[in-house]
């Protein structure tokens, strides 16, 4: 008996060594931090020892089952089957660690579900990001590394082999029991405690420095968590009564002005009926553009909304894209922890541009030069009601052969041939050429790859805006340009709210009331009510539908990314809430927390 709980302590001590060693290993890859933050180190190790506990018990569950098998049976097949389970421990781990070294630089937080949600709805784009080499060497590493934790973890336990057999049955009975006790003890560090509250990723925060906080997160438990949680909308955020979530937002969202809520607005239109133009970019942000206080990069799209309506103030909702295309097109807040794209069952009910469009007698077509299928994308397009998709596959192969399909050029130029006389349209066109890993068919003056990627998006949206004009059909055109989330520009913008900062602009020859500077803060959510409401539609069908051009309307922005949701009033407070802890701050808690809870719990009945 003595062997096996020698056996059991040792590899559970083993495996939390090697949890220690992967913060200390992931603060010292990732670019994020500098060597001054090693002097918080001990606090990462304590603050996150509880969740490497809870990870590491669940991984020693399957040991403590064996452990009892081999009081009653021997022979070669249990250590073969022991064998067998440390190779799986030492490859998940390793390929969590990988992994999340990778993504981190993007994502700026730990690993959780959403590969998973990319890799099973196209491996080929989830990669994209990627050079080749980098993928080799990725899967390289998590050999080598899966090889060399098999070998402790197989050294640690060889100490204690072979178990010994006790000869009587009561002696099994007794080692039995004590496993099982020890087994029952186990679930106190599983759940993190025995207080009410359970372990989740939120635990481990200390620091003001989300990065800390983020060296202390255990990425395989931060995944595990994620995985498990994913479909419990309802429950996920229930601060209030539903009832009192649902009035503390509606007394948020009222108009000040009920007697004529379209009082003030000086931006119109100059035909009934305009063609329907939001073009997505992606990952620009508002430090690209001068008149938005950034640099001289995004040239042609600062020169359109010089000319046009500019939102100084507006905010991207969330950090992906699958994330941002239901809140630009159905007009559907960002959630935090997950994306509208992960449930097909739901689209259906899902209001969207698109759809209102049609009812008033819109063709509907969407333009884009990457895999259509990933993320769920062309089963959400189709029922939010695009007949005409154009994806990868329509550009000839010599034309799509960069790491996200055709470049922006090309697919411009696929929505500037099929532009026609006849009725009203809606384009949708989604950019891709500035994603990573910025490699684009084009040279300018920039010298940095990133920026130069910006600067050939740029000139795209520039020539199509020119070949627009030519068409006979500018004066007919209502065009919002808008990116799909937050900025990637610069590299390494660690204020959220700076990197959340992204220009919106309406232009077109339909638009009465040029130039505009609107100040007032905004987000993507609030884009298709705001177009219908200018074209006289009906927006009863959105959640919140919110008029930027509207004077007498409230406003708001909302940010979120998986550890918090901000809310920014147009009175100039901003409020946060952290959605894995219980810290917040700001003077508008309450609203906050009613608006995201409404949030859920409508996309959960749906």
């Amino acid at each position: 008996m003595k062997r096996r709980l020698l056996l059991f302590i040792s590899l559970w001590a083993l495996l939390l060594v090697l949890m220690i060693i992967h913060k200390i290993v992931f603060m010292t890859v990732e670019d994020t931090y500098t060597w001054s933050d090693f002097a918080a180190l001990w606090p990462v190790i304590v603050n996150g020892f509880s969740m490497d506990l809870s990870m590491s018990a669940y991984l020693m569950a399957p040991v403590l089952l064996w452990l009892i098998a081999s009081v009653w049976t021997a022979g070669k097949w249990m250590r073969r089957t022991l064998n067998i389970y440390l190779w799986f421990i030492a490859a998940v781990f390793s390929a969590v660690a990988v992994t999340d070294a990778i993504l981190y630089p993007y994502w700026h937080f730990r690993l959780d579900a959403t590969p998973v949600f990319y890799f099973t709805t196209s491996p080929g784009a989830a990669m994209a990001s990627l050079q080749w080499w980098w993928e080799a060497a990725a899967v390289i590493l998590v050999i080598a590394l899966s090889w060399g934790l098999h070998w402790l973890m197989k050294q640690c336990a060889e100490v204690f082999m072979p178990l010994p057999q006790a000869a009587k049955t009561g002696k099994r009975v007794v080692a039995t029991a004590i496993l099982l006790v020890i087994g029952a003890l186990m679930i106190i560090p599983i759940r993190g405690g025995v207080t009410v509250s359970t372990m989740s990723p939120g635990r481990a925060y200390f620091s003001s420095d989300m990065r800390l906080n983020h060296a202390a997160v255990n990425p395989m438990f931060s995944f595990i968590h994620s995985l498990m949680h994913i479909d419990r909308l309802d429950r996920q955020f229930k601060y209030f009564d539903s009832e009192e979530a649902h009035r503390t937002v509606a007394r948020m969202m009222d108009a000040r002005s009920d007697t004529n809520p379209d009082s003030g607005r000086t931006v119109k239109l100059s035909v009934s009926r305009p063609d329907v133009y939001i073009i997505i970019l992606e990952s620009f942000s508002a430090h690209l553009m001068p008149s938005l206080g950034g640099e001289n990069i995004a040239t042609r799209l600062d020169s359109i909304g010089r000319r046009g309506v500019l939102f100084t103030n507006f905010y991207a909702e969330s950090f992906r894209t699958d994330r941002a295309l239901p809140t630009i097109l159905s007009g559907y807040p960002a959630l935090p922890t997950t994306s509208v794209l992960r449930y097909p069952n739901k689209f259906g009910s899902l209001p969207g541009l698109a759809s209102e469009l049609k009812k008033n007698g819109y063709t509907t077509n969407y333009y884009y030069g990457g895999d259509i299928n990933f993320t769920n994308l062309k089963a959400y397009l189709v029922s939010t009601g695009f007949d005409n998709i154009v994806c990868d596959t329509d550009f000839p192969v010599s034309r799509r052969l960069s790491k996200w399909g055709a470049h922006d050029e090309d697919v411009y130029a696929r929505a500037l041939n099929d532009i026609h006389e006849g009725k009203p349209a809606l384009r949708v066109i989604q950019t891709s050429s500035s994603h990573e890993p910025f490699d684009v068919p084009y040279r300018s003056h920039h010298t940095d790859k990133r920026a130069n990627a910006f600067a050939y998006a740029d000139s795209c949206l520039g020539a199509f805006i020119t070949g627009l004009h030519r068409t006979g059909r500018w004066d007919r055109s209502l065009i919002a340009i808008v990116p799909d989330h937050w900025g990637a520009y610069p590299k390494d913008l660690t204020d959220h709210k700076a990197r959340h900062h992204v220009p919106l602009v309406l232009t077109g020859g339909a638009l009465e009331g040029t130039p505009a500077r609107i100040t007032a803060p905004g987000s993507q959510s609030a884009i298709v009510p705001t177009l219908l409401r200018l074209m006289g539609m009906d927006t009863s069908a959105f959640l919140y539908p919110t008029d930027l051009l509207n004077p007498a309307a409230p406003h708001h922005a909302w940010l979120t990314e998986p550890e918090w949701a901000e809310l920014i009033k147009d009175d100039g407070t901003t409020t946060t809430i952290n959605v894995t802890g219980n810290t917040q701050s700001g003077p508008h808690t309450k609203q906050t927390k009613a608006f995201i809870q409404t949030i859920y719990e409508d996309l959960d009945r749906r």
